[in-house]
């Protein structure tokens, strides 16, 4: 009896919880059953609205995939395919009517952008897509490759909502709008269409942010932990780009496991204390001066193609660099929201350029506005998810910066694209987001963000005139 008597309470809980988390689900699939197909909709025209191979890299995106179905990861140049794929190319009008590639040589046409020095995880991947249909043209086998990019970006969109659900469970309805500008934003739907490993790190970042969303609510979550620990796992794993986020999962690890407050000098000392560890093991001093240790040599070789010390030394060049950071985050800006294919096709230029531009300088104003009443209004977990979307976009465009170095002795570094800015898509369109809806009067806020949805579907609508107008007109 008395066993009954300790059972009893505990039951009507345990029932009252899994009658809530069943209603929460039917309330969210109820979204996601009309969510998801518009969204996918919406990829699918990119996808096949845009000719092939006009996309960033696409052809040795493709190749790379093909060469594995044909021969493995370490796979020579497969000449049939190459020159498959080149004379697709041609009758695609991928080049100038004067260019016409070597079909008979017998070494590999020219096509652009080989991508093997990259991890091989998404080509192994997409190899096992493309494999049943090897005997069918490139063309289908390219197409069948975009449409798995639709779905991955039918699942970033997801989980971009289920990222804003989770931070403001309260506002449903922003939620919605802060998944559908990342789905509208023109250039980010470009390359989500396309056949790139660009999409695979992409989702997998927003899958991470996701859990890390997830930490910071609720900490030590299995779900949380996952998500976090597995997107952030195959963004590294599949390209380069995202080996930054790896410092937004550590802050947040931290502050799963801490969630009292930090005193910011303590941040600083840690800080330090990292970084002096990083340094002692990562270099030695000779009579040449600073030496990279042989497993960071290896790092630099099979991994960043970056020469380190070089890459530091770089930095110091202030002079020298001032400028190319001025344009780089011009053009970067620019290509973040609305060039298409090869960065070639402007949306609606100048106008949707200086938009952007008005809106990313809005927004900035917007976060410095409200960031004096955040510590009154929000709770630690939610003021710790803003400064994690600020920290991880800081880090994304000094690593952007970074690619500028280390800077050619002549002439002009190569100018590095927006691109390389969409692992840190989610916490970029929060603050967006949030620093808009700030700008402006506490009673217009809740509709604020619907001007903002508004400006990019008129900016997605131009983008698929653009290709219109430039493929087929």
């Amino acid at each position: 009896m008395a066993r009954t008597e300790a059972i009893k309470p505990a039951f009507p809980a345990f029932a009252s919880n899994r009658l809530h988390l069943f209603i929460q689900f039917a309330a969210e699939w109820r979204i996601i059953r009309w969510l998801a197909p518009l969204v996918l909709l919406h990829s699918l025209i990119y996808v096949f609205l845009v000719p092939p191979w006009q996309h960033y890299d696409e052809p040795g995106h493709f190749l790379y995939a093909a060469y594995i179905v044909h021969g493995g990861t370490s796979a020579p140049d497969n000449l049939a395919i190459a020159r498959e794929v080149a004379d697709s190319m041609y009758r695609h009008h991928f080049w100038p009517p004067d260019v016409r590639p070597d079909l008979l040589s017998p070494r590999p046409p020219g096509i652009p952008t080989d991508q093997r020095h990259h991890p091989p995880l998404y080509y192994v991947v997409m190899a096992s897509i493309i494999g049943p249909l090897r005997y069918l043209p490139v063309e289908i086998q390219l197409y069948a490759g975009r449409i798995v990019s639709a779905f991955l970006m039918t699942l970033t969109v997801l989980a971009i909502w289920r990222t804003a659900q989770t931070i403001i469970p309260d506002e449903p309805r922003m939620a919605l709008v802060l998944a559908a500008t990342v789905a509208l934003t023109p250039a980010f739907a470009d390359l989500m269409s396309a056949f790139s490993s660009d999409v695979l790190m992409n989702f997998a970042a927003a899958t991470a942010f996701l859990g890390m969303a997830m930490l910071l609510r609720n900490g030590w979550r299995p779900t949380g932990v996952v998500l976090a620990m597995l997107g952030t796992t195959v963004a590294v794993l599949t390209k380069r780009t995202a080996a930054p986020i790896v410092l937004p999962l550590v802050l947040v690890l931290i502050w799963t496991a801490y969630r009292h407050p930090i005193r910011w000098w303590i941040y600083l000392v840690g800080g330090s204390v990292m970084t002096s560890i990083i340094m002692v093991s990562s270099f030695t001093f000779d009579a040449n001066g600073l030496q990279p240790r042989p497993w960071v040599a290896l790092l630099e070789r099979e991994y960043i193609r970056v020469q380190i010390v070089p890459w530091l030394a770089s930095w110091a060049d202030w002079e020298r660099a001032w400028p190319w950071y001025w344009l780089t985050l011009e053009v970067a800006h620019n290509h973040f929201w609305a060039r298409l294919a090869w960065g070639h096709i402007a949306v609606w230029s100048p106008v949707a350029d200086w938009l952007f531009a008005g809106l990313s300088i809005a927004a900035i104003i917007g976060l410095l506005r409200g960031a004096c009443t955040w510590p009154a209004t929000l709770s630690r977990w939610q003021q710790r998810w803003i400064w994690l979307c600020l920290i991880a976009v800081i880090v994304a465009w000094v690593a952007l910066f970074g690619r500028l170095h280390p800077l050619p002795i002549e002439g002009r570094p190569h100018i590095p694209r927006g691109r390389y800015l969409y692992w840190a898509i989610v916490p970029t369109i929060w603050l967006v987001g949030l620093g808009w809806q700030q700008l402006w009067p506490e009673r217009w806020r809740p509709y604020t963000p619907y001007i903002l949805l508004a400006i990019v579907a008129i900016c997605d609508g131009a983008a698929l005139i653009a290709i219109i107008f430039f493929y087929y007109n």
